[in-house]
């Protein structure tokens, strides 16, 4: 039984589909797998790939493939300059069937350095698209006679320029992956190098106020230097939290939160005995948000351990973190102690400092004080 033309086709197309190059972006490799093919099962002499050069004033030889010699060479340059008529022809971007090519007009200027030079008498010329632009043509020739291209030998050659246009893509495709794991790499060094740099600088400013709080003389700029110390070590854990977390948009507030109350029981906690209930909901907040209320939740949490909690008694501190239906976060402070004076407002410049931070975060502020203890609603 007799194999039709279209089936020996569809072979082919089929298993150089399978190749590797296309993967790969090879697009040398893919050309010299289409050529050969293309010229043994359409029986002609010649073919060869032509691409796009970078500026879109031309075209440059990738590949050509002769049968005859059964040779492949590169180079070779068609300036659109020096082919207006042919190239605006080739910009419409459809398949151009040259029976005779040299009687052909938008070929005459192609004919006395290229037809009658490589002897060519018929051409089919595929146009290589990606994106509705043209990337590249391939060519088919054949020498010596004139040559009918039937329907089958057009479909195929389309096939074979569209497995050409496919491993383009592919490459440019890798080229903008691996540019993009260049930019990301970068980024991670830079990110690096500011985080080192950051910690540092933390690390210098809490040394200095801790050397400055050993060498005060009394108890009033003792405590001042530890104020400072407590929000220098707020900033800080805020700032390993967004590095550790790889996410420099938002902050897991609930994890910030657990890091910051653990300090502070560390510097202030450990003669109190205070038994802490965490009920603390996964929240991520925007970081423009995240440093005004790691300031604030340090100044309650530090003014709750300095005021509200005495040493043999049982102290609680309950701190529940959550989202509601409005998308409204909710942060509740509670103690045990013995309640805030009349005047706390206008004593010191603790809740002076925390009403500013949350007007920043355009919050608002519900306490709630008694003999039995203190509750503090931070919203935002």
């Amino acid at each position: 039984m007799q194999i039709s033309r279209s089936s020996v086709f569809l072979e082919v197309i089929e298993s150089l589909s399978k190749t590797s190059f296309i993967n790969e972006g090879n697009e040398v490799g893919m050309a010299k797998e289409i050529l050969y093919n293309a010229t043994n099962f359409l029986k002609i002499s010649r073919a060869n790939f032509w691409i796009m050069n970078d500026d879109s004033s031309g075209m440059d030889c990738l590949l050509a493939y002769d049968l005859r010699s059964d040779t492949f060479e590169s180079g070779g340059e068609l300036k659109e300059i020096d082919y207006p008529i042919w190239f605006n022809h080739i910009n419409r971007n459809e398949i151009i069937i040259s029976f005779d090519a040299r009687k052909e007009t938008f070929n005459q200027e192609l004919l006395d350095s290229y037809l009658i030079p490589f002897n060519i008498f018929s051409m089919m010329e595929v146009p290589i698209l990606s994106g509705g632009k043209l990337k590249g043509i391939v060519c088919f020739e054949n020498t010596d006679k004139l040559k009918d291209w039937t329907n089958d030998e057009q479909h195929f050659a389309l096939a074979l320029a569209q497995l050409l246009a496919l491993t383009l893509e592919t490459k440019e495709k890798n080229k903008y992956r691996d540019e993009l794991e260049k930019i990301v790499k970068e980024k991670t060094i830079l990110i690096a190098e500011i985080n080192h740099r950051v910690k540092n600088n933390l690390a210098v400013m809490t040394a200095l106020i801790r050397s400055e709080s050993n060498r005060s003389k009394d108890a009033y700029h003792k405590d001042l230097f530890e104020n400072l110390l407590a929000k220098s070590f707020s900033l800080s854990a805020l700032q390993s939290a967004m590095y550790q977390s790889n996410n420099y948009k938002e902050v897991n507030f609930s994890e910030f939160t657990k890091t910051l109350i653990g300090n502070i029981n560390d510097t202030y906690g450990y003669t109190l005995n205070v038994k802490l209930n965490l009920n603390l909901s996964e929240v991520s907040i925007d970081i423009s948000k995240a440093i005004p209320c790691s300031l604030i939740l340090n100044e309650i949490f530090t003014n709750a351990y300095k005021y509200a909690y005495r040493e043999g008694k049982e102290n609680v501190l309950e701190v529940q973190l959550k989202v509601d239906e409005s998308d409204t976060t909710h942060v509740v402070v509670i103690d045990n102690g013995p309640g805030l004076k009349e005047d706390y407002k206008s004593i010191g410049t603790g809740f002076e400092l925390i009403n500013g931070l949350v007007e920043q975060i355009d919050g608002n502020l519900l306490i709630s004080t008694s003999n039995k203890g203190t509750a503090i609603d931070l919203t935002f």
